[in-house]
């Protein structure tokens, strides 16, 4: 992989988003340090797994700050801002990072329902924005984060780092040459097995005093916090998710996607739902389906 370089003056013209969603996703980048007016200032909402797991490739390029990161859940706050040597502001209210003027770049690594609200209120602060697939909880509030990177002239990258595998690549461009011949069917899937308890049947208590419950559900519709919602496998509930379809899902059609040079299907059919594991979770423990695309270019 090419090590690329890019400065503030280059991501304010909007030339650097490709670039970014490789110093997000892929190996060695190049370590020059940059002058102060040529360095990028970062802003991280959500400081989960993901998103430290962002940070950190950005910090490894050497050419951004850390200027700010927000998260309700003060554990992984705390972490996350270790990653900065303290050099980073914390707050709860991802509000706040959007106030910075010395931030041009955020990232958003939220559960999936806080993802729409922060990208276009970062747009509209002028901020280009790194968003974790999937890009959206709904269809209408994808549509919305669509104008507003448009509307705002804003480059924003969407976290399927697949792309920048090179395993992924050389399988895309052997498609692309025609060797392997026509391609009519497609399959993917991804196995786990948490059978038969999954994530247990926790009951619903007062939320732990490290955690800003309100803040965290956002535009959800309200519920008595239960450790199976929150941290970690909120993926299992329909207000917070889309459970694996919208996870794994979407790198592996992504792919699908890329190779076949199609954007969308043209039709959907899924038949599935939850017959196996017996916890609180609602999303499909079983499910298949079939996409029906328009005739592919490849």
């Amino acid at each position: 992989m090419a090590d690329f370089e890019i400065t503030r003056r280059d991501f304010n013209k909007g030339l650097a988003g490709a670039a970014v969603s490789i110093v997000a996703s892929a190996g060695p980048l190049a370590r020059s340090v940059l002058g102060a007016n040529d360095r990028i200032g970062v802003g991280l909402i959500g400081a989960g797994g993901m998103g430290q797991f962002d940070l950190k490739d950005f910090l490894r390029s050497g050419q951004v700050d850390a200027i700010a990161i927000a998260d309700p859940f003060q554990p992984n706050l705390d972490r996350a801002l270790e990653l900065t040597d303290g050099k980073a502001k914390g707050y709860k209210d991802f509000r706040a990072i959007l106030d910075h003027k010395d931030i041009q770049a955020v990232i958003i690594a939220t559960p999936d329902h806080w993802h729409a609200i922060p990208m276009i209120l970062a747009c509209e602060a002028g901020k280009d924005v790194y968003v974790e697939k999937p890009l959206s909880h709904t269809l209408a509030e994808g549509r919305k984060m669509v104008q507003a990177a448009a509307k705002h002239n804003r480059v924003v990258q969407v976290g399927t780092q697949q792309r920048s595998g090179e395993h992924f690549q050389k399988a895309v461009e052997l498609v692309h040459s025609g060797k392997i011949g026509k391609v009519t069917l497609a399959e993917t899937w991804i196995h786990s097995n948490s059978w038969p308890d999954g994530m247990g049947n926790p009951p619903d208590t007062d939320p732990p005093s490290w955690l800003d419950w309100d803040l965290w559900l956002g535009p959800a519709p309200y519920h008595a916090y239960n450790r199976n919602r929150c941290i970690g496998t909120f993926r299992s509930f329909w207000d917070y998710s889309g459970g694996t379809l919208t996870d794994w899902g979407v790198h592996l059609l992504d792919i699908v996607h890329w190779a076949m040079g199609v954007d969308a299907p043209k039709a959907v059919s899924a038949f599935g739902g939850k017959y196996v594991i017996e916890d609180n979770g609602e999303t499909p423990d079983m499910l298949e389906v079939v996409f029906e695309y328009p005739a592919s270019p490849v």
